[in-house]
């Protein structure tokens, strides 16, 4: 998980150290979620990924079965 750069709303233990308000600190955005539901930091935005190219091979030229011609129905 990417690390988020948070801005601190009340002071707290983080990680062994206390951490005072309005101060900008970086944790993992796991972190980032738990501290956020706990009204400790501020809203914070995290990029995210691009989304990918739908990257289909091309259509083959032949694609192995019967001729057009071949398919008709014998009557």
């Amino acid at each position: 998980m990417p690390d988020v750069k948070v801005k601190t709303i009340k002071g707290f233990n983080n990680g062994g150290a206390y951490v005072k308000r309005h101060q900008e600190i970086t944790v993992d955005e796991l972190r980032a979620r738990d501290l956020l539901r706990n009204g400790l930091i501020e809203e914070y935005d995290v990029k995210q990924a691009s989304e990918p190219e739908n990257k289909k091979a091309p259509e083959p030229a032949n694609k192995g079965g019967k001729p057009a011609a071949a398919k008709q129905s014998k009557e």
